[in-house]
């Protein structure tokens, strides 16, 4: 028993589940190179098919892998092949690696339950949006906002005072020159002095 939990909090402390393509997804077709070409040949008809289906980003780890853990994938079953794919390469070494078959198993629950986990999370999210762009009862309302304009000067405009900026006119424009009355500046407030 105490080796059970322990091989599962093994597993979940070393198994993280990083976000990775789906391999349902399949993209464009992969160049292969005479090497990997020959791989592909020893595939049967049923590993080919899978194969197909993967994007040529995981065609290319699959390549990547040595014979025996590429002969490990094709042992496992079409769960453990699915979760394969959200581990790193270091992840799937080690877990080939694991010489206790109970201990193998339960690192394998482990992970399954976790890609279950986030595969239902991510379903649950997908839902939600489809149900939100699927709304065909959308209205739109706009709350129109007023505002109070003052009414026209009439007359001349008085000299701005020190508290006052609207309806009156600068200081210098009005052609009163001296002490407390600022020319206008040379540039446009907000633009560097040197430009």
């Amino acid at each position: 028993m105490n080796k059970t939990i322990l091989a599962a909090a093994t597993a979940l402390s070393m198994v993280s589940v990083p976000a990775m393509a789906d391999h349902h997804q399949g993209e464009s077709a992969y160049d292969m190179s005479p090497q990997q070409q020959a791989m592909y040949d020893e595939l049967d008809a049923d590993q080919r098919a899978l194969f197909d289906t993967y994007t040529p980003d995981q065609q290319t780890l699959y390549f990547g892998w040595n014979d025996a853990l590429r002969g490990y994938y094709w042992s496992l079953n079409e769960q453990q092949q699915d979760a394969w794919w959200y581990l790193d390469d270091e992840q799937r070494v080690t877990l080939f690696q694991m010489q206790a078959p109970e201990r193998r198993e339960a690192t394998w629950n482990a992970i399954i339950a976790q890609v279950d986990e986030l595969e239902a999370r991510d379903a649950s999210s997908q839902q939600a949006y489809s149900a939100s762009e699927d709304s065909r009862d959308m209205r739109f309302v706009s709350n129109a906002v007023v505002q109070d304009v003052p009414a026209p000067h009439q007359g001349e405009y008085p000299v701005c005072e020190s508290d006052a900026d609207d309806n009156c006119i600068n200081a210098w424009a009005a052609g009163q020159r001296g002490p407390g009355v600022d020319p206008p500046l040379d540039y446009w407030p907000g633009e560097s002095v040197s430009s």
